[in-house]
């Protein structure tokens, strides 16, 4: 009686603390294993027994073999069915998933259906937006709804059959737990769909349990992603996504391309573009909204006055000489065009310079031939203070030009609400974006030829463009941009197995402080885009490739993890997510399925116990490379481990103390007389509460003679009993210690105790008014 009485503190006190979550469960098992032992309810060898059993050893190996298929790519191909309902509704979401997870579970044992689609579920929750708490419960759920669907597809059906077949009676047949369960899967799926979602966490997406959210709510991915249309009869259309200048001009970079209903995520610079594609972007929303539309810049027909630029322009062609001002300058350091109002079209190419720093990275040199452009009096002061010398006029577009003096005269109006006006002409970004040159304002009929770069531009100015034709062009197409629809799932859908965005930091050695990412040609070299910079706080989006590097800085970077992986072994960076930075290992996928295959007939065949199989399955992961041993140990949830372990040994305390025994026959006496229904409803309900905490194979064990002898008793049907406990044994649906499978969703779903027992007790509940009201009717009494 005294155990009892132990036994019985210890699991209410156990369970208010499971309950109140005041200490992380494997902390209050280890304490439930430690009081079992110090009370004597247990021995020492039973004690510390659950770090051996099979059980923890399943777990645990599932958790490896899982991280094999997600590695290689297995768990991606295996989500793809289900991925259609991603964007659906969540209730339709949940039951596609409660579905799949039931009949895989009917053919494949429980646990491993649920290592299984476990990265299949996290994907579809990242998809969807959604908290993997949403998901990963229901994923548990509906492995456990289908295990029973056949003789053989779980212990308890096992047990029974072969307690009855022991007892000298017609032992089940294999599809005799079909029924039933079909009709328990059924209403399961239904409640859950119908209430348990409402019961389950509502936890929001950006904050899941893999720490994404933290780098989404950072940088505020999801409010700086919009999409943008190419339309028929845009200029864009069949140029690359380079040479649209959505980068340099707008400071986007395009991050996906949906094209006929494929999304290609992290296009290529060469990409081009096609008439009906829709370009997914990433950057400060206002400055698309700087060169849209006719708002900002109209562009208009003014013949006469283009003319007159024309006839007031002359181009002239120059050396430097020895006693040149020029020399070992480069031309933004010339002062040419802010103090002598004269402009250089080309430079002679350089080697040394990375394309479009050329005239802040080449410095001139004696006998260099220069290209000047101007009003003929400004050209003849430049020649007479000695900056070149060798002056010769040009027929303007003759052929034997340089291409880039082959230029061309595009006339716009400065609008009055642009938010050009009121700014200088290098805040308008025209020449740096675009490679356009304001060569002649016009304001109030008179007319500034080749003015200063500080030089504001008001509301009302006509402003003369020269540049290529290809160059106005652009500029024309990118007025015609509109932002079509921004959405909130956008960064869910921008990472793939291939495609991810992760953060860098600078390590503490690194020796790229001060150097921008123009200088490293960090696109060119490492075939990644970054987003944002982290600095002092405040995440910067603008002018990126031009902002000097500080020690402290943070990239978000996003494109190939097997790019990732390069920048992660390059010491100048420290890579914070390591998984982000691993591309899938495609190329073993065939090697993880056949170990999987292996592994589950090796234990539905019966050649060696699922536990052996696990082990084994996990070790040949290793060994054929889908994983390192650093990956198969960070892969295994050890507080789910450890809280296994140590509560196995209160199975060992109940069945030594008779607990289970005692109260199903004292329960069987009492509502013996009142017929088949409450002798079902009485003996499922004793099994079910026993389930909580007692392995099922163990509680089979203890119940079945009880059910057993029961019916030999009160004249009732043994088959029905039995099925009875066998239905009761599965319903393990309201604590995490039922079920390894609810175990294995406890860590990523971010769960506690009490959120298995407000969706599983009335989960409970409709199982038993399932099984107490069709079993009689399949198994009469």
């Amino acid at each position: 009686m005294l155990s009892l009485i132990l036994l019985t503190a210890i699991v209410a006190i156990a369970l208010i603390l499971f309950i109140g979550g005041w200490f992380s469960v494997d902390l209050v098992g280890l304490l439930v294993l430690s009081a079992l032992a110090l009370t004597g309810l247990v021995t020492g060898a039973e004690a510390l027994a659950g770090f051996s059993s099979p059980a923890v050893v399943t777990v645990w190996a599932m958790f490896i073999l899982s991280a094999g298929l997600t590695r290689t790519g297995v768990a991606h191909q295996l989500g793809l069915p289900l991925q259609r309902f991603a964007k659906g509704s969540e209730t339709v979401l949940v039951i596609a998933l409660m579905v799949a997870a039931s009949l895989l579970s009917a053919l494949i044992n429980t646990i491993t259906v649920a290592a299984i689609l476990l990265p299949t579920a996290m994907e579809l929750a990242r998809r969807s937006g959604r908290h993997p708490a949403r998901l990963l419960m229901p994923l548990s759920l509906g492995c456990l709804l289908g295990g029973p669907f056949t003789g053989i597809s779980t212990p308890p059906n096992i047990l029974v059959t072969d307690a009855l077949r022991t007892a000298g009676l017609r032992p089940f047949a294999i599809f005799d737990f079909t029924p039933i369960t079909a009709a328990i899967v059924v209403a399961g799926i239904a409640f859950t769909a119908l209430v348990g979602l409402r019961l389950l966490p509502k936890r929001s997406a950006e904050a899941p349990a893999d720490k994404r959210g933290s780098i989404q709510d950072s940088y505020q991915l999801e409010t700086h992603l919009f999409t943008t249309h190419i339309r028929p009869g845009s200029l864009l259309a069949g140029r690359t996504i380079a040479e649209s200048r959505l980068g340099s001009a707008l400071y986007l970079t395009v991050v996906a391309l949906q094209r006929q209903g494929t999304l290609i995520l992290a296009p290529r610079p060469n990409e081009i573009l096609q008439v009906q594609d829709t370009l997914v972007v990433h950057g400060p929303s206002e400055l698309l909204t700087h060169f849209n539309g006719s708002e900002h810049l109209c562009v208009e027909a003014e013949d006469s006055i283009v003319e007159e630029v024309l006839r007031r322009l002359v181009m002239a062609e120059g050396r430097i000489g020895e006693n040149s001002p020029l020399e070992g300058k480069t031309l933004a350091e010339s002062g040419l065009r802010k103090t002598y109002r004269v402009h250089v079209p080309a430079l002679p190419p350089s080697p040394q310079c990375r394309p479009g720093t050329i005239s802040r990275c080449h410095q001139f040199a004696i006998g260099d031939t220069l290209l000047v452009q101007g009003e003929r009096e400004a050209l003849e002061e430049i020649a007479r203070q000695e900056l070149i010398t060798d002056l010769h006029y040009l027929q303007t577009n003759q052929p034997h030009m340089h291409p880039r003096a082959q230029v061309s005269l595009l006339p716009v109006r400065v609008p009055p609400r642009s938010v050009l006006a009121g700014h200088n002409l290098i805040e308008s970004r025209l020449g740096n974006a675009f490679g356009l040159t304001v060569v002649a304002i016009v304001r109030e009929r008179e007319m500034l030829i080749m003015p200063a770069p500080n030089e504001q531009v008001a509301a009302g100015d006509l402003l003369i463009l020269q540049g290529a034709p290809d160059d106005l062009d652009i500029l024309k197409a990118l007025q015609q941009l509109e932002i079509r629809e921004q959405s909130l799932s956008l960064a869910a859908e921008l990472e793939s197995q291939q495609i991810g965005v992760t953060e860098v930091l600078l390590s503490p050695r690194t020796t790229l402080v001060g150097r921008t990412l123009a200088d490293l040609l960090f696109r060119e070299h490492y075939g990644l885009n970054v987003l944002a910079i982290w600095r002092k706080g405040i995440a910067h989006r603008t002018g990126l490739q031009d902002m000097p590097l500080q020690f402290g800085d943070a990239l978000l970077v996003y494109g190939q993890r097997q790019n990732l992986e390069a920048v992660a072994r390059d010491p100048n960076f420290l890579v914070l997510d390591q998984a982000a930075a691993k591309a899938p290992r495609l190329d073993k996928a065939p090697v993880a399925v056949a170990i999987m295959i292996v592994v589950l007939l090796s234990a539905i065949l019966g050649y060696v116990p699922i536990a052996i199989a696990g082990v084994t399955g996990a070790a040949l992961m290793v060994l054929c490379g889908c994983l390192s041993m650093d990956e198969a140990y960070r892969a295994i949830e050890w507080k789910v481990v450890f809280l296994i372990a140590s509560m196995l040994p209160l199975g060992v305390a109940v069945e030594n103390t008779g607990a289970a025994q005692i109260g199903a026959e004292a329960l069987l006496s009492v509502v013996g007389d009142l017929g088949p229904r409450w002798v079902v409803a009485s003996l499922f309900l004793v099994t079910v509460i026993s389930t909580q905490v007692i392995p099922t194979a163990a509680l089979v064990v203890l119940m079945a003679p009880v059910a057993i002898s029961s019916s030999e008793t009160l004249g009732i049907s043994p088959h029905l009993l039995m099925m009875t406990v066998a239905m009761a044994a599965s319903a393990s649906f309201a604590s995490p210690l039922s079920h390894p499978a609810h175990l294995l969703v406890m860590g990523p779903g971010g769960y506690r105790f009490i959120d298995y027992v407000k969706v599983g007790v009335p989960l409970t509940a409709v199982v038993m008014a399932v099984s107490v009201w069709l079993l009689p009717i399949l198994w009469p009494a």
